[in-house]
């Protein structure tokens, strides 16, 4: 730990302590004041090379010739205004030869911008076509919330830099005063993440260090979104196969959400029941491996931020979404070729009694929820249950947001279903569009399952010429954004009814009849099993389902199965 004193705003310490560590070497500074605790923290750390350069044009161009030189990052630092700008020039090069600058901009506070503050312009994103990437940081870090925040977006715009050898922007606002500095002898740095770079493979040394961590070690590997197309298919299955395998070390849980496709009877898939069941000491691990993309499960995200895991690596050739909080390494390596590797050198990673909570969480779940519904009255839960166990074998599953999404995540996968759902963004908008245009493009039945916001909100999707007669549309029609019953805060405020859940009467048959499509209708369990019957059959056209449930008792019941699930 260096004994120095850098600037007292925490957001500049720790950009420095990163540059350090990452191995940044060379500043190229321009005097100015606005970037003053940036130029006091460099020359004070003691760590690099820094040259202090007046005109910004020349500055830029130096570390440009430095970069290209070593072909590592050189970083150049500015005040705020058109010192930002002069950067420009040098920044357009490097990007075509594809050196790695590092730019960081020193600016005013967002409420000074446009309202005739000296040496203040519009500096966020403002070399968008010329850059690898831009990084606009917290202006105070008032929490821990902030300063992991800033820190991230640090290491990623470092490790971009260092691993696609492209210029990347952090443009870094500060309040008044701007000189005052700190020790900071005694308070160690949050945790600095990495991305190792990969050509499709580890190297050896990459291979040694992941085998050697591994050792002893209980791991759960978590997979979140991974759709399967006709492209991927085969590499899927593989992957598949192979954590299969993996998953039969006692020490290793392989925990999966719908929307990964991947299945076996040793993965876990019910992870909000996983959470209310277990206490996540129960299972946590040392070595937490994530791969794919976003995940539905509110509480295994607020589990995991809360838990002291020591290793958090990401697999895969996409960007790394630090949504746990906990990355410490993302592997930029098809998970095929991570998991091959390990395999081929034949990593023995076995540890006796260590995790043997999985078989008999899965029982005891599956014992819970039946009893529970046995006894359920009719809600979207008793509605999830029913349709659960109707789906037909080899389909494409559609699943809108919000509610059906969470919903069918209660039940065990299906091996021969291939799960589909907008949790890029996870918006209510484009749900029955996404469906159609899936079943345009496949010959097997696409079902999708909505809910009556949702629906509405998209049934412009029926407007149009080429409607696919495999499409089956199911809504669950609760008279609002059930939802908002579900999660905490709106059922506390009095616009509850008008501006949270969006109460309606709209007559779904009516949609149905003007485009034209067959409509379905249940109210109660027995009308439900009896029109699912004639739905799934085919047919010229597609089909609408339209489920009725109790408005004012689905949260009720859907509080009380978790509630259960605890005793």
């Amino acid at each position: 730990m260096n004994k120095r004193k850098l600037s007292n705003k925490p957001s500049v310490r720790n950009l420095v302590e990163i540059c350090a560590a990452k191995g940044i070497r060379y500043i190229i500074i321009c005097p100015g004041s606005r970037n003053a605790p940036l130029n006091i923290s460099f020359n004070e750390h003691g760590s690099f090379k820094c040259l202090s350069i007046p005109d910004e044009r020349v500055a830029a161009f130096v570390a440009l010739g430095i970069a290209q030189s070593t072909g590592s990052p050189a970083l150049i630092c500015c005040t705020s205004g058109s010192a930002v700008l002069n950067f420009a020039p040098a920044i357009s090069e490097a990007f075509y030869k594809k050196n790695p600058l590092l730019i960081v901009s020193a600016d005013r506070p967002l409420e000074w911008i446009d309202q005739g503050e000296g040496q203040s312009i519009r500096q966020e994103n403002i070399y968008d076509n010329y850059i690898y990437k831009s990084y606009q940081l917290h202006l105070d870090i008032g929490d821990e919330q902030h300063e992991w925040s800033n820190n991230r977006m640090i290491c990623e715009a470092i490790d971009n830099c260092i691993l696609n050898k492209m210029p990347v922007h952090i443009n870094m606002p500060f309040r008044e005063p701007l000189y005052e500095t700190k020790s900071y002898d005694n308070i160690p740095l949050s945790k600095i993440h990495q991305i190792k770079a990969t050509k499709g493979y580890l190297n050896d040394e990459d291979l040694k260090s992941i085998i050697g961590i591994l050792q002893d070690k209980k791991i759960v590997i978590l997979c979140g979104l991974m759709e399967v197309n006709d492209l991927n298919q085969e590499a899927h299955q593989l992957l598949n196969q192979q954590l299969s395998l993996i998953a039969q070390n006692e020490n290793i849980n392989v925990l999966v959400e719908h929307t990964s496709n991947l299945y076996d009877e040793d993965f876990i898939s019910s992870l909000d029941a996983l959470m209310s069941i277990t206490k996540i000491k129960d299972w946590q691990p040392d070595v937490l491996i994530s791969l794919g993309d976003s995940f539905v499960s509110k509480k295994i995200k607020l589990g995991l931020r809360q838990s002291n895991i020591s290793e958090h690596w990401h697999i895969g050739t996409t960007n790394a979404q630090d949504v746990f909080q906990l990355l410490s390494m993302h592997y930029k390596v098809s998970p095929y070729d991570f998991f091959n590797q390990l395999i081929n050198h034949n990593i023995n990673i076995k540890v006796s009694n260590i995790s043997i909570f999985k078989n008999q969480f899965i029982s005891i779940y599956i014992k819970k929820r039946k009893a529970f519904l046995q006894q359920c009255d009719w809600s979207d839960l008793k509605v999830f249950d029913i349709l659960n166990h109707s789906l037909p074998n080899n389909i494409n599953l559609h699943l809108a947001n919000s509610s059906p999404i969470r919903y069918i995540q209660l039940w065990e996968m299906k091996p021969s279903i291939k799960y589909f759902s907008n949790r890029g963004v996870s918006g209510i908008d484009g749900c029955t569009s996404t469906a159609i245009g899936t079943a345009l493009t496949s010959d097997c039945l696409n079902v999708l399952i909505t809910g009556d916001v949702a629906f509405l909100y998209d049934s412009n999707a029926f407007w149009q010429k080429e409607l696919p007669n495999n499409l089956r549309v199911i809504i669950i029609n609760n008279q609002g954004g059930g939802i908002f019953r579900l999660i905490p805060g709106p059922p506390s405020t009095r616009q509850l009814d008008d501006y949270f859940e969006t109460t309606h009467q709209v007559k779904i048959q009516g949609i149905a009849e003007a485009f034209d499509i067959p409509y379905f209708y249940a109210d109660d369990e027995n009308s439900l099993k009896a029109n699912l019957i004639q739905f799934y059959k085919k047919q010229d056209k597609p089909a609408i389902l339209e489920i009725k449930t109790p408005r004012k008792m689905n949260d009720v019941i859907y509080k009380n199965f978790f509630n259960y699930l605890k005793l």
